[in-house]
C-alpha cells in the first residue's frame, strides 16, 4: 500500500511539473505566439514582414532597458510604436517624414506626433 501511495504521489507532482512548467519547446512557441499577439492584438494569425520582424525585436530590446521588471508597461509601450510604425509606412515619402524618421528613428508614436502636428501647422500657414 506505501508503495502505491508514493508511486501515485510521484505521478501527480510529475504531472504538477508538467502543467506548471511545460516542456522547453511549449516555452518557445509560448513565446513566439506572445510575442506575434502584441502586434497583433491577440490574433496569434498575423504574419511580420522581415523589416517590421526587426522592428519587433529592437523595439523589445529598448522596452526592456527602460523598464525591466515593468512587462504590462513594455507591452502597451511595444503595441503603440508598432500601431504608430504601420501608421507611418502609409504615409507618402516627404521631406516632413524624413525629418521625422531621421530625429526619432526608433520612436515611431513621436514620429507620428510631430509629423501630423507639422502637417495640420504647414496647412495653418496657407
Amino acid at each position: 500500500m506505501k508503495k502505491t501511495k508514493h508511486f501515485i504521489s510521484a505521478i501527480a507532482f510529475s504531472l504538477f511539473i508538467f502543467l506548471a512548467f511545460g516542456s522547453m519547446d511549449d516555452d518557445k512557441n509560448s513565446k513566439l505566439k506572445s510575442d506575434t499577439s502584441i502586434i497583433s492584438g491577440g490574433n496569434t494569425e498575423t504574419e511580420m514582414s522581415p523589416e517590421k520582424s526587426k522592428i519587433f525585436e529592437k523595439l523589445k530590446e529598448k522596452a526592456k532597458q527602460d523598464w525591466p521588471n515593468d512587462y504590462t508597461t513594455q507591452e502597451f509601450w511595444i503595441k503603440e510604436q508598432l500601431e504608430a510604425y504601420d501608421y507611418m509606412l502609409t504615409i507618402e515619402e516627404n521631406s516632413i517624414k524624413s525629418k521625422a524618421q531621421k530625429d526619432w528613428p526608433l520612436d515611431f508614436v513621436t514620429q507620428k506626433f510631430w509629423y501630423n502636428e507639422q502637417v495640420e501647422a504647414k496647412e495653418r500657414m496657407k
